[in-house]
């Protein structure tokens, strides 16, 4: 009895820490400013939301060319773009706008 009892105990705490949201993640801010991203290289965690802010002028894009998860803004010149990252690896993160533009994103 001992051991069915101890045995529901554990897979009650593997459930919960399974569908449990991630504790740590954080927002993570990057200006889109006029041909440039600041910062250029930022680290995130799986669950972290990179938040992107047009603070310049002139309209960018922000889109991943290459990296694990695959996504892309629309072409803008002022608001934000948000996305949560969803799995580890080192993006390559451009504006196809404007040759240089780029920045690395990398995730644990």
């Amino acid at each position: 009895m001992k051991r069915i009892t101890a045995a529901m105990m554990m897979t009650t705490m593997m459930a919960l820490l399974i569908s449990a949201p991630a504790a740590h993640a954080v927002d993570i801010n990057v200006s889109v400013n006029d041909n440039y991203f600041k910062p250029k290289k930022i680290s995130a965690v799986v669950g972290d939301v990179v938040i992107w802010k047009w603070d310049g002028y002139a309209a960018h894009n922000v889109v991943v060319t290459s990296g694990p998860q695959k996504f892309k803004s629309k072409i803008q010149s002022t608001g934000t773009f948000k996305r949560t990252i969803r799995k580890p690896g080192k993006y390559k993160i451009v504006c196809t706008l404007h040759k240089g533009m780029e920045m690395v994103l990398k995730a644990k």
